[in-house]
């Protein structure tokens, strides 16, 4: 097999274990919007940081800035996360299944991703009391702040990160596991065809 051939296959089966369960369709969901987020926050600190705009605030942020802005990302991504980690059967099997380094990194992003709904709840109600958008939540510079300690920017692009980049991460391992599964499967089912 030519190394193009091989690689289109290799291709297909990736797309098609992609779509073999509701795990997996719920994880890319998850990847996708996520990944569009990270987006956000990286264009919003361009913006502010290398192009000096003082109020950028990324992509739809530009639109609408308001803390609800962010709850719309942040809830449906960690109800996600929770539905991921349960199709996988993380909260039962833990990690027989998939092994420690996925089940370790969906338990890491799942926790900080809980720490960051909890920042964003709470930024919820010091705006709703203060009657004012851009509050500085727990550790982020702003009105209200608990203690503020990092500029709001890089310190929700850094929370987005981290409940991101570990999730990408097993995202990635899981869909290898599958594709491998499936190569296996097919050359043992050709072996005892022949």
């Amino acid at each position: 097999m030519t190394r193009e051939a091989s690689f289109a296959v290799r291709a297909q089966l990736r797309t098609s274990a992609l779509f073999s369960s509701r795990a997996l369709a719920v994880f890319l969901a998850l990847i996708l919007l996520q990944g569009f987020h990270m987006l956000e926050h990286i264009v919003q600190v361009v913006q502010r940081y290398a192009l000096g705009i003082p109020d950028g605030n990324g992509i739809l942020g530009s639109l609408t800035d308001t803390e609800f802005l962010h709850v719309v990302y942040n809830t449906p991504y960690l109800g996600l996360l929770v539905a991921v980690y349960l199709l996988l059967g993380l909260d039962v099997e833990g990690p027989r299944r998939y092994g420690w380094l996925v089940f370790g990194l969906l338990t890491f992003a799942l926790v900080s991703e809980a720490w960051h709904e909890i920042e964003h709840v709470f930024k919820v109600e010091q705006s709703l009391a203060l009657g004012q958008n851009g509050t500085g939540g727990i550790f982020g510079q702003g009105p209200g702040a608990l203690a503020p300690l990092f500029p709001l920017p890089l310190l929700h692009l850094a929370y987005n990160a981290i409940g991101y980049l570990p999730a990408l991460a097993a995202f990635v391992l899981v869909l290898r596991r599958g594709t491998a599964t499936g190569r296996r499967r097919r050359t043992a089912s050709a072996g005892t065809s022949s």
